[in-house]
């Protein structure tokens, strides 16, 4: 039996700007999806803890319509193919997957489901990947099923660390501490739909919307400078900036804007959100009250201490 632990993360500054090019910060955290391979007679994906709402299944070609259930067989699908295309190897499994937190929150549950199924399924068939290997493998599959997307997900989530994105392309872990205080509420649009928002800006005003990328992207080197320097004044002032930016790309919503709204007259360093928006998670500077703050939007407190080691599997003799 194989067994898997995955790191699950917060986008700390760039999130949509790193779709379009522009660096981004994220970090691994200590919540940890888990994920089990064991040797079974046909191929079987189960998962008790991923609630999924609104499923709904076309039974004449047999297709789920509940995107975050057709990702999440869709990733365990597109693995096995990918190890059988390129490997030429395939074996049976039972998959469990158990996950600490609701999926689409902004705290890269789909990325985590790759890694995990990556770097289980590999192991159990005999190969060990290094973690950078593990990352281009689940960003390869990411993209198969999604079409588009960073690369950030997956290699915050495979490699562990906080972890500066560049400019176009390349990584490199940040020589720094941050402590942050986070919950999640749930999502009211999917990421696609937050996507085609985003996109829909972007035509209808490129000129606006290329100048809010890039200012975005300008916060980011920002916020790395300030981290590397333990500046946590400046790192504050840099999240309140990026949450209001992302605000006019149209991907927040009012109950965390008044939260954030709400922390920066009380004098909290600093708070955003963390994710692709519509809901999901909201990050603060480590703050007793943010806690409080949180818990007024029905938010869900989680375990938001870097995780420096990523994705870890163990091999377990039955």
């Amino acid at each position: 039996m194989i067994e898997v632990e995955v790191p699950l993360k917060l986008t700390l500054f760039g999130e949509h700007a790193v779709v379009y090019g522009e660096p981004a910060i994220a970090m691994a955290i200590n919540e940890k999806m888990k994920i089990k391979i064991v040797p079974y007679h046909k191929m079987i994906l189960k998962s008790n803890s991923l609630s999924i709402k609104g499923i709904k299944v076309d039974l004449e070609e047999m297709k789920l319509e509940s995107e975050e259930t057709s990702k999440v067989l869709s990733y365990a699908l597109s693995t096995i193919n990918f190890f059988e295309k390129e490997y030429g190897t395939r074996k049976n499994a039972l998959i469990e997957i158990e996950s600490p937190v609701d999926p689409s929150v902004g705290l890269g549950t789909s990325a985590a489901v790759i890694v995990g199924i990556v770097g289980g399924y590999s192991r159990y068939l005999g190969y060990e990947l290094t973690r950078e290997e593990i990352a281009k493998i689940s960003h390869k599959i990411e993209l198969t099923v999604q079409g588009l997307g960073s690369r950030m997900d997956t290699y915050t989530t495979s490699l562990g660390g906080l972890i500066y994105f560049h400019k176009g392309g390349g990584y490199e872990k940040i020589r720094g501490e941050i402590r942050i205080t986070a919950g999640y509420i749930r999502r009211i649009a999917t990421t696609a739909e937050i996507l085609k928002r985003v996109k829909s800006l972007k035509e209808k005003n490129p000129d606006l919307f290329n100048d809010l990328i890039s200012s975005i992207g300008k916060t980011v080197n920002k916020a790395k400078i300030a981290i590397e320097k333990g500046d946590e004044e400046e790192i504050g002032e840099l999240m309140y900036v990026n949450h209001g930016l992302l605000m006019s790309l149209g991907v927040t919503l009012p109950p965390i804007d008044n939260l954030v709204s709400t922390a920066k007259i009380l004098g909290l360093k600093g708070c955003k959100i963390s994710g692709g928006g519509g809901g999901g998670s909201t990050i603060c500077l480590e703050d007793e009250r943010a806690r409080i703050l949180l818990s007024t939007i029905g938010a869900k407190i989680i375990d938001s201490g870097i995780s420096q080691e990523g994705v870890m599997i163990k091999e377990i003799n039955q």
